[in-house]
């Protein structure tokens, strides 16, 4: 016998998670073809175990993970539901067809329902369609609820989430975590978003709480978990600026405690104390290790040409190991995106025609850059022309988060070589007062 019935008016019905299964699913969540979710209990067996009868409740994504998170009871779910099912399968085919029927107050009394100390156990959850195995639910919505956000602030939102939260995630064992958008509602903005480390990307979602909550010690902590203010102020802004105001939840209780917001409403001062903060950190992955500008440029006009991304077609690349060094540096000065499509800085670079005129580009593009902009404030210099190369390797040390020892002196190289070449050709700007 199966244990999801295909011959009725519900249609083909798929498992959606199961939170119970002693010798066989006994409380789980189903999907109809029209992607409509269903809560099922198996109500028990009867007549010597030829007919087993389940109870269908209709049930929204939004009520489904306020169960999960126990906001309030299974029992009550059920009991108080004026739409419930009640499906009868049996062992044998000869022994009776399935039927469906509408479980009416009278006939309540005659099945078993959830007790009132059913509960779910967390931790032997089985997500079993792809779109559930979730982490967390990001709500994006305007503060005064009489608009929708767009698309393009939510996509906004949705980066600068990303890379802050990412950023909180390194740890020694979580080297390259990610965060990441598994399903949106659309309208109301609801995203589910999955991870690459659940546990981890809930402490790094505390402590984004615990850094906003406590306004006196901001620079304390972000100077203490070595991440760049500027990212974080990235976020802030986009939500004050279009008066959003956010909340996450997890997926489960056990996760996060409670709801995590970040409103427009108290932001500004924050915002303000960000931009005074002078200690700036840089990740990583936005630190370049290709020593050789000339081929950083060669791989994307190569990149515009429509040329692939193989070593042997790249003059003086020599691995693809060298191929991921130079797109990377590429990627770090905005010449090329994270999928290794070619901006319109890439363009741009490569309309020039001369070395020279591409240098000249390149040493702004330095000077925009994550990376470039992190070691002027930390030397305390306003250009590229006033760095001093040698400083690379103990700037590096000092501001660049998630590196072992052995990558130090390979970015710093990068940086030195870099810096040295393009300071000769940093642009002189006018900064005296106006008129």
């Amino acid at each position: 016998m199966s244990v999801l019935p295909n011959d009725t008016f519900l249609g083909r019905l798929k498992f959606f998670e199961i939170y119970d299964d002693f010798f066989g699913p006994k409380f789980f969540s189903v999907k109809d073809e029209l992607d409509r979710l269903y809560l099922v209990y198996w109500s028990g067996d009867y007549n010597d175990g030829t007919e087993t009868k389940w109870i269908y409740m209709p049930v929204s994504q939004k009520i489904l993970d306020e169960l999960l998170r126990e906001e309030y009871s299974v029992h009550k779910a059920f009991s108080e539901s004026k739409q419930l099912l009640l499906v009868s399968t049996f062992i044998k085919k000869d022994a009776g067809k399935t039927t469906i029927e509408l479980l009416n107050v009278d006939e309540r009394k005659n099945v078993n329902f959830p007790p009132k100390d059913f509960s779910i156990e967390l931790d032997e959850i089985q997500s079993i369609a792809p779109e559930s195995s979730w982490d967390f639910n990001l709500r994006i919505a305007k503060r005064d609820n009489k608009s929708s956000p767009s698309d393009n602030v939510v996509a906004k939102v949705l980066g600068a989430f990303g890379d802050i939260i990412k950023l909180l995630m390194k740890d020694g064992k979580n080297k390259n975590p990610s965060i990441y958008p598994y399903s949106a509602k659309y309208g109301s903005f609801d995203v589910k978003l999955g991870s690459s480390n659940q546990e981890r990307a809930a402490v790094a979602i505390e402590l984004l709480n615990s850094i906003l909550s406590d306004k006196d010690s901001i620079e304390k902590k972000l100077e203490e978990l070595e991440v760049d203010p500027f990212r974080l102020k990235d976020l802030l802004d986009i939500v004050n600026l279009d008066k959003l105001e956010l909340t996450l939840k997890s997926k489960t209780s056990d996760t996060l405690k409670k709801p995590i917001k970040i409103s427009s409403a108290s932001l500004l001062p924050i915002i303000q104390k960000l931009e005074r903060n002078v200690k700036n950190y840089v990740d990583s992955s936005k630190v370049p290790q290709a020593n050789c500008l000339d081929r950083v440029i060669d791989i994307v006009i190569h990149r515009v040409d429509g040329g692939e991304l193989q070593h042997e077609l790249i003059n003086g690349i020599t691995s693809q190991r060298q191929v991921a060094y130079h797109t990377n540096a590429a990627q770090c000065l905005g010449l090329l995106s994270s999928s290794n499509t070619v901006t319109i800085a890439g363009r741009v670079l490569a309309q020039k025609n001369n070395r020279t005129a591409q240098y000249q580009y390149l040493a702004e593009r330095f000077e925009s850059s994550d990376f470039g902009w992190a070691w002027m404030k930390w030397a305390g210099v306003t250009s590229i022309r006033d760095l001093e190369p040698e400083s690379a390797e103990q700037f590096v040390k000092e501001r660049v988060r998630g590196l072992k020892r052995t990558s130090v002196a390979r970015r710093a190289s990068s940086l030195s070589s870099w810096a040295s070449i393009l300071r000769e050709y940093s642009r002189q700007y006018d900064d005296g007062e106006n008129l």
